[in-house]
């Protein structure tokens, strides 16, 4: 019961962290923002990367069976990815390019949820 516990606040640490950083990617980079609404928009999603891993160490406790544990992280970390994009589109502002990125991952969240509740509830 405690490393459910232990894992669980590390995540929230974790995704806490991607959080501020991608609210703010500056703190740790000296590089100058980008003038490309894109590239702004970019450089915060890999810290949704991390808000990924944050949640899936807060919700998901296990390692087998594997394929239930590759859903979740492609869940997760798509979700990250998707928070820290709108984040930036918030921020940096509107490209469509970006919109086309909100559908893809999108599309992703809904078919790593299906394939999640797949293994999980009816495991091969």
């Amino acid at each position: 019961m405690g490393h459910k516990i232990f894992l669980q606040v590390a995540g929230f640490i974790v995704l806490l962290l991607g959080a501020v950083l991608s609210y703010n990617p500056e703190l740790v980079s000296s590089k100058p923002i980008p003038e490309d609404t894109f590239q702004a928009i970019e450089r915060r999603v890999r810290w949704g990367f991390v808000m990924g891993i944050g949640m899936l160490l807060m919700f998901h406790h296990q390692v087998s069976p594997f394929l239930l544990t590759a859903a979740a992280l492609g869940m997760t970390i798509t979700i990250g990815a998707l928070i820290s994009r709108g984040i930036g589109i918030v921020i940096d502002g509107s490209s469509p390019r970006q919109w086309m990125w909100v559908v893809v991952e999108l599309a992703m969240v809904i078919a790593f949820a299906v394939w999640y509740v797949k293994q999980r509830y009816h495991p091969a």
